[in-house]
């Protein structure tokens, strides 16, 4: 076989070989748009995680998920309102259930709610650009989440802001908030069987006996942006 004909043959082959890996390269897959932030937010009640939670919502374009998980149960088990509501963040017997069930014509044992409760946190935060106040959220993702937020305060601190914002006496908002957190916590015991405060459940703690609502959002979004989450331009751009 000549040189010529032994260099076109190579030739040949080459550009064969380039025009696979052109098409190889054009049937890849596109790589998947970053999804947004996955933050979950756990509070005591009148520690203001509620306005932390839609400030950053506000701030980051995100959904925010509370009450309204509750209605989207609701809705995906065609059940009432109201009885499902029965059922978040606080522990009913079983019997109650079931007689509530029957008189609705519905039976939707606690368990079912349990189930459905970590169904639906799973998909929307699957989807990404969500916060989630309550609900055992930082529990049910783990790791899956962003940033686990747990915001605590002393007691007066609580009394005088739900005061402020109720208008309430000393001794009904003390009750409100006396027993606001033994649901949580009760809610947070029986599903999960761990402690509400328990440090390791979060990667963030935040005081607000020392910081009102604009420094913990400053203080959550330095801790995304060093973990990756977030770059400095997107806060920027959002500022």
């Amino acid at each position: 076989m000549s040189l010529i004909l032994t260099e076109r043959l190579i030739q040949r082959q080459l550009n064969h070989w380039n025009r696979m890996r052109a098409y190889l390269r054009d049937k890849e897959p596109s790589p998947e748009p970053r999804r947004g932030p996955v933050i979950t937010i756990s509070r005591l009640a009148g520690s203001g995680g509620r306005l932390l939670a839609q400030a950053l919502a506000d701030k980051l374009d995100l959904d925010l998920h509370d009450q309204s998980l509750v209605t989207r149960i609701a809705e995906d088990k065609r059940l009432k309102q109201s009885l499902v509501a029965q059922l978040d963040e606080r522990t009913v017997s079983q019997v109650h259930l079931w007689v509530q069930g029957v008189l609705h014509r519905r039976l939707f044992l606690r368990d079912d709610y349990h189930t459905a409760l970590v169904e639906v946190i799973t998909s929307l935060a699957a989807r990404g650009s969500v916060v989630f106040l309550g609900r055992g959220a930082n529990l049910i993702l783990g790791d899956r989440a962003d940033l686990r937020v747990r915001v605590v305060a002393s007691v007066h601190t609580r009394l005088e802001r739900l005061r402020e914002r109720t208008g309430l006496s000393r001794a009904e908002v003390r009750t409100l908030v006396t027993e606001t957190d033994a649901q949580r916590a009760g809610f947070i015991r029986e599903v999960f069987h761990v402690e509400p405060d328990l440090a390791e459940n979060f990667d963030l703690v935040l005081n607000a006996d020392r910081l009102d609502t604009d420094a913990m959002l400053d203080q959550v979004l330095l801790a995304m942006t060093r973990t990756g989450t977030l770059v400095e331009p997107v806060l920027q751009s959002r500022g």
